[in-house]
């Protein structure tokens, strides 16, 4: 009787280390795992622009969805119209809610269509407009908006921009591209690759993406921000130089 009752413990603890093992196995099979290279991208005189790789994995039977996305703010974007013949600025439209940078790719191209959480259907739902623009108007100035945000390449939608393949041990390996445009501005973005089961998250790893400046714009920032006296002087010589030194090359190109 007392040896049943001493290898009662025994079980007990057996079972729950079984457990535990069990769960932390699966925890560790839903673990999404992301590495971006470069990890910072640098604005330097000549900079025209960064291609960045998305390298990571994610359990077997799951599509793969990235977002690339730069902070919130607001935007202040004049309305055009017209005044008898003639077409003018009659007004001003603030958008909210609106990231500055804003990228996404998926395995499947249907992982950016109808209600997902992510995309710019998505996007949308979080965008508000203000100002000279009416409730009925919302859709198109959106359009518009994302149109805009397209032609200066910062935002994007890149369906099957990522690529899915066996990595052993019931994982699937992820590679994907996307282009960091020249017009991006200095700060830190979010990059996150989410695992995607039946449409829906299942779990996500994020990492940060530094974009700052280097050499001639990091002085010149750096002095319109700290000596902006010194900044506006610099300009006008800049600028006059400038002048001259056109004036310069076309005089003499007429003289031939």
């Amino acid at each position: 009787m007392r040896q049943r009752m001493r290898s009662r413990p025994t079980v007990v603890l057996c079972l729950t280390m079984l457990i535990l093992l069990s769960l932390a196995a699966s925890v560790q099979a839903e673990t999404v795992t992301l590495q971006v290279v470069p990890p910072v991208v640098e604005i330097s005189t000549f900079f025209n622009g960064r291609e960045v790789t998305i390298t990571g994995t994610l359990p077997a039977g799951h599509q793969a969805v990235a977002e690339v996305m730069g902070p919130e703010g607001e935007e202040h974007l004049m309305r055009k119209g017209r005044r008898g013949p003639l077409w003018m600025n009659v007004g001003e439209v603030t958008v909210s809610g609106a990231p500055s940078l804003y990228l996404v790719l998926s395995s499947a191209a249907e992982l950016l269509q109808g209600t997902s959480p992510w995309g710019f259907q998505s996007l949308k739902r979080q965008i508000t407009l203000a100002g000279q623009v009416k409730d009925s108007e919302n859709g198109k100035f959106q359009e518009q908006f994302f149109a805009l945000k397209q032609r200066e390449k910062l935002y994007a939608a890149l369906p099957e921009g990522l690529k899915l393949s066996p990595a052993g041990g019931g994982r699937l390996e992820v590679r994907g591209r996307f282009w960091i445009p020249a017009n991006v501005r200095p700060d830190t973005y979010k990059v996150c690759l989410i695992a995607v089961r039946d449409g829906q998250a299942v779990d996500r790893q994020c990492i940060d993406l530094s974009v700052h400046m280097v050499g001639f714009p990091a002085f010149f920032m750096s002095l319109a921000y700290e000596h902006g006296l010194l900044y506006g002087i610099l300009a006008v010589v800049v600028a006059i130089f400038t002048g001259f030194l056109m004036g310069y090359l076309f005089k003499g190109g007429g003289g031939h």
